[in-house]
């Protein structure tokens, strides 16, 4: 058996004590996969978007009759929103990648309701809020990771209009009926609160508005939302950064929608076969739609800078902040200097990403330091990683994925732990690195 020391060849250095024991058992008992050097070419199949699909499936639990819903993935993150709206009674029956969601009765299922939102914010804006709408009494909790995101921008306006908290994080307590009137977010916040609180307002006796200040770091998530509301017969005015919501609104099933496919997710693999381009690489990606209104569909711009042979950059990723992991690590890899801002919202996560990206590459003794809203990169020489390094990926998707995807500039194999948490956001990453080409084992221990 591969000793533990090679393991965790320059992660940290381990002092025998009782942390070294409890580090031990961390690291056997969670999974691990060796990345070996390996050229993706071919085409990849865009998986669904799991923001939009957990939207849909909330929307789809508001109507009087059931909404089919087709191209669902079953990720983590959409598993653990089915778990929620069956605790207020929904039925959710799936079939194949399409899920049929009956709605729950109007009018309270249980005395209290217990919501586990796992790790997914975008379940427990969507849980918190639908059970406000109603007045229906709850037990919120979530993830370790979950328990560490700000919830106040969306818990302290909620406070202000008829609900009450225990706490305004999770885990809390909540009770009361939210109330119509002004809901006034901060735009470097992000749009997930303000999308989410939208989706009840119609419901309430009286209209509503909500307001944005500041710039709004990512307005095409209320565009979607918007424009996914609307096929329920919503109807929401938008006036630049003010949207006005009539109250006294009635969702209405159309029966069958189509959820989306995930530019964010896609762009990962462009992104990575653009980076290893001299090596052969080039990937494509089929079923994503034009005309969609998500962020990531205007990636093209950050990606052509990184396809180029670089060695300092300065690139502005807040059109694609999730990227920013990716960008970070192939620089390292590269042995080039990179500084990437614009995103302050990665470190208002459940995981401050940027701090956890750092930590991963000071560790694999690159120099990468962190600002408010930015991450800047500065190795000496490429990454000289030992062969069969461990690299934490600190239970993050973003971060794992992104590892894994330098495959392709990487010249040696090295080991990844926490592959899990990509099933959270997806499920079949691993499957589709492996059908590009990605060669990868599990490490046995």
């Amino acid at each position: 058996m591969t000793s533990l020391f090679k393991w965790y060849t320059v992660v940290s250095i381990i002092s025998y004590t009782s942390e070294f024991d409890e580090l031990a058992a961390r690291i056997y008992n969670t999974p691990m996969i060796r990345i070996h050097p390996s050229v993706l070419s071919g085409t990849v199949q865009a998986p669904a978007s799991k923001e939009m699909a957990q939207r849909l499936l909330f929307a789809a639990s508001l109507p009087p009759t059931p909404t089919e819903i087709r191209n669902m993935p079953s990720c983590g993150d959409v598993e653990t929103a089915a778990d929620v709206l069956r605790r207020f009674g929904c039925r959710i029956k799936r079939e194949g990648s399409s899920l049929t969601v009956e709605p729950f009765p109007k009018t309270n299922p249980a005395a209290v309701l217990s919501l586990d939102f796992g790790k997914s914010s975008t379940a427990a804006g969507l849980g918190m809020s639908t059970a406000a709408a109603y007045g229906f009494r709850a037990n919120c909790r979530g993830s370790e990771q979950l328990t560490r995101q700000r919830m106040l921008p969306l818990t302290g306006k909620m406070a202000l209009r008829g609900v009450t908290f225990s706490s305004f994080s999770l885990p809390l307590e909540m009770q009361g009926r939210l109330e119509g009137g002004s809901y006034v977010f901060d735009g470097s916040e992000g749009s997930g609160f303000p999308a989410s609180i939208m989706s009840v307002l119609p419901l309430l006796l009286d209209p509503s508005r909500v307001e944005i200040e500041g710039r709004l770091i990512d307005p095409e998530i209320l565009e979607s939302e918007i424009r996914m509301l609307s096929h329920f017969g919503i109807r929401i005015e938008s006036a630049g950064d003010r949207f006005e919501i009539p109250g006294r609104q009635i969702y209405e099933s159309p029966g069958v929608l189509i959820c989306e496919n995930d530019w964010a997710l896609s762009s990962l693999w462009i992104f990575a076969a653009a980076l290893s381009a001299y090596r052969g690489s080039s990937v494509r990606v089929e079923g994503l739609q034009e005309s969609s209104a998500q962020q990531y569909r205007n990636t093209g711009q950050i990606i052509s800078l990184f396809s180029q042979d670089f060695s300092d950059i300065s690139v502005d990723m807040s059109p694609a902040p999730e990227l920013s992991c990716l960008a970070a690590a192939a620089a390292a890899f590269k042995g080039a200097r990179a500084h990437l801002f614009g995103i302050p919202e990665l470190r208002k996560r459940g995981i401050d990403r940027l701090q956890a990206m750092c930590s991963v590459l000071n560790g694999l003794g690159c120099e990468a330091v962190c600002g408010e809203d930015s991450i800047t990169v500065t190795p000496a020489a490429p990454l000289n990683v030992p062969e069969d390094a461990v690299i934490d990926c600190m239970d993050d998707a973003w971060i794992f994925m992104s590892m894994a995807l330098c495959c392709g500039i990487a010249d040696r194999p090295y080991i990844l732990r926490g592959e899990r948490a990509a099933a959270d956001i997806y499920e079949s990453f691993l499957e589709d690195l492996e059908s590009l080409g990605g060669v990868f084992e599990t490490v046995k221990r």
